[in-house]
């Protein structure tokens, strides 16, 4: 997952690594500190902490192609 700058459309930062196929769904926190990303290919879902890029968690799931970030960041759907 790469991050743009919308006015000059060059990347920023590095990328967020981890998945090995399409990802299908994105989702960034209310306060920016938590990015959701799934892969319905490679059935999984990561959990980044937005401005180191860490990877916190990664579910296995199955059939994911959308991602909801509840407005307090405590739940994922």
């Amino acid at each position: 997952v790469y991050e743009f700058d919308s006015s000059t459309l060059q990347t920023v930062g590095t990328p967020f690594k981890g998945h090995t196929n399409l990802i299908t769904g994105l989702a960034l926190s209310f306060d920016n500190a938590l990015l959701a990303s799934a892969s319905y290919d490679d059935n999984t879902i990561k959990l980044w902490a937005f401005e180191s890029r860490q990877l916190l968690a990664s579910f296995d799931v199955q059939n994911i192609t959308r991602l909801v970030l509840s407005p307090d960041s405590r739940q994922l759907a």
